[in-house]
């Protein structure tokens, strides 16, 4: 059975120069990966050069009552972009809202204590916080629609102290040891509301007071100019267990994947490290994927049911992405050995190209 040793986390990711790379069961103060040594080809660059090569993303993933969605923050220095996308389960239809935010300092926060990343544009009203002196993460969007797209609001509402919640954090060389990622992860139920606007062809809809679940992600990365991910990410719940599992491939992966890496499974709040896993699609995008591992902890399949297909080409960055609503088939296991079959189980997977 493969086994991933999980430690405390250390009170800095990067010290005098080097990450401690590892799996941290909860997280230090601060997810920066800023001081790390010539991290470009072993060549002393001035540090504020190299910074300038770190990107930032910070994810929720929610799936509660009708509805599953993801809301996004990346932030690429010079500019960045908030995403609200999300689909109706019980009809398919998909509502999706993105707005670019200008130069900032820094859009995604590093601490992992109290910290704010928001748009606030009034069309495009879009926050995720935390605060653990006050017990809660966060979840606002208040975002515009048009003739034939609602309107949307949604808050939804998670407590650090709930006996499901669980977070890890990961730092991986990417690819190499000289530099870095570092993947904050937290997995949690939720409690919320979510309400649609009417349009000429739908009435208002409104969602209050229902349970769900979520799973948080930031990461921070040292970035090459061409990168490709595959983020798969499912949550529900499966024989009355509440059940998250995100695993990645990326052209950052570490040599030694398996020893280094984020990919991890979330079983009522026990923390299950996941294998290197391969992910192929032989039946293109839309056609059914497959997720293996070499440990037989991961034998997935994924079926696609709608695609959010992304282009966006100015002069700095190229991005041609997917985000994908469709159902697992198959079998995870845990640490202990436990298996959790997974039958139309609901999940959002992410293809990307970024050329930065």
């Amino acid at each position: 059975m493969y086994t991933r040793l999980l430690t405390d986390p250390p009170f800095k990711l990067v010290r005098n120069g080097k990450p401690a790379f590892g799996t941290y069961k909860g997280v230090p103060s601060r997810i920066d990966i800023k001081g790390i040594e010539a991290p470009f080809g072993g060549f002393p660059l001035p540090s504020a050069l190299t910074r300038l090569r770190i990107r930032s993303n910070l994810n929720f993933i929610f799936n509660i009552g009708d509805y599953i969605g993801t809301v996004e923050f990346f932030d690429a220095k010079l500019f960045g972009f908030a995403e609200v996308l999300f689909w109706n389960t019980k009809t398919n239809t998909r509502l999706a809202y993105r707005t670019l935010v200008g130069p900032r300092k820094r859009l995604v926060p590093m601490r992992t204590s109290n910290a704010i990343c928001a748009s606030f544009r009034k069309s495009r009203y879009i926050r995720i916080s935390w605060d653990r002196r006050y017990n809660r993460i966060s979840l606002l969007f208040n975002v515009r629609g048009d003739s034939v797209r609602s309107s949307a609001n949604g808050a939804f509402l998670a407590r650090f102290t709930d006996t499901n919640m669980s977070e890890i954090v990961s730092v991986m060389p990417a690819p190499t040891m000289r530099r870095c990622s570092a993947t904050w992860i937290a997995a949690m139920p939720i409690h919320g509301a979510l309400s649609l606007g009417a349009t000429k062809k739908a009435t208002e809809r409104t969602m209050a007071d229902t349970d769900g679940l979520g799973i948080l992600a930031l990461n921070r990365c040292y970035f090459k100019f061409h990168t490709k991910f595959e983020i798969i990410t499912g949550l529900g719940i499966s024989d009355t267990k509440k059940i998250q599992f995100r695993v990645v491939t990326s052209s950052l992966d570490a040599a030694d994947i398996n020893k280094y890496n984020a990919n991890v499974l979330f079983c009522d709040g026990e923390i299950s490290p996941l294998p290197q896993v391969y992910v192929t699609h032989p039946f293109g995008v839309h056609g059914k994927w497959i997720i293996q591992d070499t440990e037989s902890m991961v034998d997935l399949e994924f079926t696609p049911i709608s695609d959010n297909l992304r282009k966006m080409n100015a002069v700095v960055i190229r991005t041609v992405y997917h985000i994908i609503y469709g159902t697992f088939e198959g079998i995870l296991l845990t640490n202990t050995g436990e298996k959790i079959s997974l039958h139309n189980f609901p999940g959002i997977i992410k293809k990307s190209q970024l050329r930065l």
